[in-house]
């Protein structure tokens, strides 16, 4: 883009429809944990946890030193911390056989323990009890002290590449990547094209229920996934596939974000293809509270096809908010004069989004702060309607990414970050290897805490519960239930009825009165 003098910038980004609209405080940093061994340890994802803790996990090739209490057992292994609220750890986990085991997420499962899930390319050995057919995806459950239930391998005769992993109502999960192998193994349905969303359901015991290939005739690469309030799923992750296979719609140029909805069987429904003429690269989806969809990814693409905003800097964040049909609404870019690499983005219990991920720009176009070293986490918070509201940038002497980040129940923010920098900055512990774990905790929104000391529209007892909620409030008021991830479980308007929970897993929930915005902390046990 063309850098001319500030005034100048500042008018062209009003005329080109800026994003850049800051209307509050950014929330500050409660506290920060760097977690590592010796030498390389790669965060991953993090969730909060029922006791109020979070669990965090990635892979690790650090022995025995550090935070890290168990040696490996080959090439890189994963590696999950128990925290408690403060941060603190409380247990850590080493997982692995003698090659590459790389973790990409982790959830707690209903019965409290917790399941690992990512790529293997080990053997029998160690850690790993089913024999490989390549790189598969290898997922591992945990009971709720950190021990080893069961392990499970699913792949074909080639690469298959686990990237994301969730839970779904029946107790199971859906795991999802992408593969370029044939019929074999796991996979009963053939590729496609060199690469394909490869997606395949299990039961809470890791019996799988069935798989499926979805892509066209170029690549196709799998990144995100969630299951929709009917039942059925939504999958992301972005194309170079022409019109081919199960791409129904035309390349917008080198990478395109593309979305398929599928049923509770997994039948395709439709798809999407979403971009502009260069790259863009969709690294999460998620169903929103009105039944529509986010997206983000990041993008070099200029003002064209779906993208209505011109690129800040190299690279972007791009942000496009669906309907629940998949018709684009509206879209955001949102950068420096520099680059910004997505990893993230959550909608928040005040209807907006939060989206973080890494930057090397200085306080230019939507940065409000220069970079601390040669990349920061950075955040940037959305209204419902896409209106920039705060961003935040927080790092160290040397490279601080964003992996994953998520609200909290007390209405802050938790964040999983890699870091290679020493003490300083943001940062207030020394490093422990060459990469290490970066832990960060934020308050809530200034605006959201103010709004929170008010009287709840909504209240609910008993709580906690085994079964049921009676809500109290005006009757009619509009009512959500979400769960840890953010995800709409239950839906409606108060009623004399009591909210029936019993199926749901048991864990901490908000109740979002839609009227006001309030949320209310329940528990499930």
């Amino acid at each position: 883009m063309n850098r001319l003098l500030p005034t100048l910038l500042l008018t062209a980004a009003g005329l080109l429809g800026s994003s850049y609209h800051a209307t509050a405080q950014a929330p500050t940093k409660l506290w920060d944990k760097t977690l590592g061994g010796s030498i390389t340890d790669r965060s991953q994802a993090i969730q909060p946890t029922s006791d109020g803790g979070y669990i965090v996990g990635g892979y690790s090739n650090s022995p025995l030193s550090g935070d890290k209490s168990q040696g490996g057992r080959g090439d890189f292994d994963y590696w999950v911390l128990k925290l408690d609220a403060s941060g603190s750890k409380q247990w850590d986990k080493t997982f692995g056989g003698i090659n590459a085991d790389n973790l990409r997420t982790v959830l707690q499962t209903a019965d409290g323990g917790y399941l690992l899930g990512g790529t293997s390319s080990s053997p029998i050995g160690g850690d790993k009890t089913e024999s490989p057919q390549s790189s598969d995806y290898w997922l591992v459950k945990l009971d709720a002290s950190g021990t080893k239930v069961w392990d499970r391998t699913y792949g074909g005769s080639a690469v298959d590449e686990l990237t994301t992993l969730q839970p779904t109502s029946d107790g199971g999960f859906l795991l999802g990547g992408y593969s370029n192998s044939p019929i074999s193994g796991a996979k009963t349905q053939a590729n496609l094209g060199s690469n394909d969303y490869w997606v395949v359901k299990i039961d809470a015991t890791g019996t799988k229920l069935w798989d499926k290939t979805f892509g066209g005739s170029s690549a196709d690469y799998l990144y995100s996934l969630q299951q929709t309030t009917d039942g059925g799923y939504v999958l992301g992750g972005y194309s170079s596939s022409p019109i081919s296979g199960d791409k129904t719609q035309a390349s917008w140029g080198n990478n395109d974000y593309w979305v398929l909805k599928l049923d509770a069987s997994g039948t395709k429904q439709w798809d999407r293809t979403v971009g502009s003429f260069d790259s863009d690269v969709l690294y999460k989806v998620a169903q929103t509270t009105d039944g529509g969809y986010i997206l983000g990814g990041h993008s070099n693409s200029g003002l064209f096809g779906d993208k209505t905003q011109n690129s800040q800097g190299g690279v972007d964040y791009w942000v496009v908010k669906l309907n629940a049909s998949g018709t684009v609404l509206w879209d955001k870019t949102l950068g420096g004069w520099g680059s910004e690499f997505f990893a993230d983005v959550q909608q928040t219990s005040d209807g907006g989004f939060l989206i973080g991920g890494v930057s090397d720009s200085n306080a230019t176009g939507d940065k409000t702060r220069v970079s601390q070293g040669d990349g920061d986490c950075w955040l940037i918070k959305l209204s419902a309607s896409g209106v920039t509201q705060w961003d935040k940038s927080l790092g160290g002497n040397r490279v601080d990414d964003l992996a994953m980040l998520r609200q909290t129940a007390d209405g802050g923010y938790i964040l999983a970050c890699g870091t290679a920098s020493d003490a300083s900055s943001d940062k207030t512990q020394a490093s422990q290897g060459g990469q290490d774990f970066w832990v960060i905790k934020l308050a809530a929104d200034p605006l959201s805490t103010k709004t929170a000391t008010a009287r709840p529209a909504l209240t609910a007892y008993p709580n906690p519960t085994r079964d049921q909620f009676t809500l109290r409030g005006p009757l009619g008021t509009p009512y959500q239930l979400l769960n840890q991830l953010g995800q709409v479980v239950r839906a409606g308007q108060l009623s004399a009825q009591p909210l029936d929970v019993q199926a749901l897993p048991a864990g901490l929930y908000l109740l979002r009165d839609q009227t006001s915005g309030h949320t209310t902390k329940l528990i499930k046990e």
